[in-house]
This record gives structure tokens, sequence and C-alpha cells, in this order.
């Protein structure tokens, strides 16, 4: 564990990328699902195989990250989201070094160690199904798990944590407050859905209003406890968004992001899950053809200036990313000089 009065550790390469997102003037591309996709490439999450690909099967993991990466990505998530010590066992420490390597292969393989960052995944949402979603341990313990996450995600070789899916404050503060306490960057994903009569709530906890959620969250990410960043102190956060979320829905979020605190860059990625059984580790998606995705996410920079950072979540794939690399390519004529 390191002091607060430690800089925060930012790469020479992520850098590079957070000048290019705060300027407003560049698109950068984050991957798309790493789950979803290796269950559509036959390393099935029902099989328990999508889980332990990174120790089982690393090929293919790595050969899912180069895909994104020549698809026009400039930002590698690790193959670690929900993967907890509680959740993992005695594989967490193999499986998540091994996730993280997948990563750092793959970079190496494209050429690529100047231009693309490594995100380290870190969420503490469950693939329980509704009603089910927050980790079974108590507060205390998951913020141990998490603490024990955040420093093995960086000593592994992370450039920057990328926190997922969260908003219910309860588990998402402790994932701040460690990613804080080792002096890392990090970026924060919102996730919520609309409730019919009641509006947009936290997603994996509907009895929770995401305007009652964030105005909290985003404080501590930029004040940090206690506000011991408050002022001129780097809290490390460098973006917040909206992430798995339904495109009709993500414009709020990030509409919500901004009117309760935000005013750094931020991020969007939606998902296309319309269906989920959590018996069978099964989905059905809305087959949004490329075209409208990429519609989504066109707008979605236009409508938010500080909205450079795009990507696509459960349910896309890589010819998302491939299309979405394109249509910018055609519409912003000097987004080629950007891309690797």
């Amino acid at each position: 564990m390191t002091s607060n009065a430690d800089p925060v550790r930012r790469t020479p390469r992520y850098q590079s990328l957070l000048s290019e997102l705060r300027s407003g003037q560049k698109t950068v591309l984050l991957d798309g699902p790493i789950s979803t996709e290796l269950d559509s490439r036959g390393v099935t999450m029902a099989s328990g195989k999508a889980r332990r690909v990174a120790k089982d099967d690393p090929e293919s993991l790595v050969q899912l990250h180069v895909d994104y990466t020549n698809a026009g990505a400039r930002i590698i998530t690790t193959h670690t989201f929900g993967g907890t010590r509680d959740v993992l066992g005695r594989e967490f420490e193999e499986l998540t070094r091994g996730a993280v390597d997948c990563a750092l292969e793959a970079r190496r393989r494209t050429g690529t160690e100047d231009s693309v960052i490594v995100a380290g995944s870190l969420a503490y949402h469950s693939a329980k199904g509704p009603g089910k979603y927050d980790p079974t341990q108590d507060p205390e313990a998951w913020e141990r798990d998490i603490n024990d996450k955040v420093d093995l995600l960086k000593s592994a070789g992370v450039d920057v944590l990328l926190l997922e899916m969260v908003g219910g404050p309860t588990f998402t503060a402790p994932i701040i407050r460690a990613v804080q306490a080792n002096r890392m960057p990090f970026w924060v994903g919102f996730s919520a859905k609309e409730v019919e009569g009641h509006g947009l709530r936290v997603f994996d906890n509907a009895a929770t209003p995401i305007d009652d959620a964030l105005p909290g969250l985003i404080q501590l990410a930029i004040e940090g406890p206690e506000g011991v960043f408050k002022g001129e102190g780097d809290s490390g956060v460098d973006v917040i968004g909206a992430m798995h979320c339904k495109p009709a829905e993500l414009g709020n979020v990030l509409e919500a992001v901004q009117a309760h605190g935000w005013d750094g860059p931020m991020m969007a990625y939606p998902d296309d899950v319309q269906e989920w059984d959590p018996t069978t580790y099964k989905s059905v998606y809305g087959n949004d053809p490329v075209d409208v995705y990429c519609t989504h996410c066109v707008n979605w920079r236009r409508d938010f200036p500080k909205c450079s950072l795009l990507g696509a979540c459960c349910g896309f794939s890589v010819k998302h990313i491939a299309a979405l690399d394109q249509r910018l390519r055609m519409e912003t004529p000097d987004y080629k000089t950007e891309s690797l």
C-alpha cells in the first residue's frame, strides 16, 4: 500500500492517451466485451471455460485481444471482471495474472506497446441475476478482497484500472478507495436502467435512484475519503462515464454524470443484452446492426463533446468496433492519424 502523498502512477503511453482524451478533439476506441465474445467463439460461460480461459486456453484470449486491437481499439480490457479471491478461490492470483499476461502479449504481438494501454477490469457485479448481483461477502471482507485485486493488477502491469458496471454505493465506494490507496489512475463506468414509473435506477439495485447514488460516488472519486484530495490533490480519477446501459438510456446516464459534478473526459459503451438466464448463463441479444450501433456512438460523441472514449459491452463484438473505426475514419478527416 502506498501513501496518499505519493504521485499517481501514470505510464508514458497512458499520459499520451490521456492528453488526447483531455483535448476533446480526438476520439479513442475501447475494445468490446470479453466474456460474451469468448462465448460466441466456443469458450463458453456455461461450461466454466470462459472464467478459466487465461489458464486453460490463453491463446483464445490473446487472439481476442489481438482482434480488437486490429479492429482499432486502443484500450485492451483484462479478462478480470468480477474475479476476486472469494470468487476464484485458490486460483485467484494465477487467473488474474494470467489475464493480464494475455493482454500484454496481445499488445506485444500487434507492436502497439507505445500506443495501446491495458485496463484492469474491476467490478463487484455477479452473474447470478436480479436481486443477487452484490457480492456474498460483507462490505468489510469485500474491501479486503478488492484491495488484494487492485494490488495484484497493479503489480502485473496494467496502465489504468477500469471500474465497470458500478453504481451501488455499498460496494462501489470500496473499489474507489482501494484504487486511490494504490495510487493508480482509474476510470469509472456507471451502469443504470430505466425502471418504469421510477426513472433511472442503479443497474444492480432497482431501489436506488441514480441521482441518489452518483453525487456521493463522484465526489469520492474526485476528492477521496474525507476530502484528502480536495483542491490541488490528485485522486487518480481521469474518466467517468456510462457503460452496460441500453443505447436508449445511456445518454441520460451521461447527463447525470455531468449534472452530479464530473467535468472531465467521459466514456460510453452500451450493451445489447435483452434477456439473461443466470441458471444457464445464456443471453438473448438485440442483434443491433453495426450501423445502428455506430450511429448511437457518433451521436453521443456529438451530443457530449467530452465523451471522447467509445466502445462496446455485452452482446456486441469485434465487428462492431471495426465498423465504428471505419465510420469515424469516413466522418472525421483526421481520425486516421489519431488511431494506431
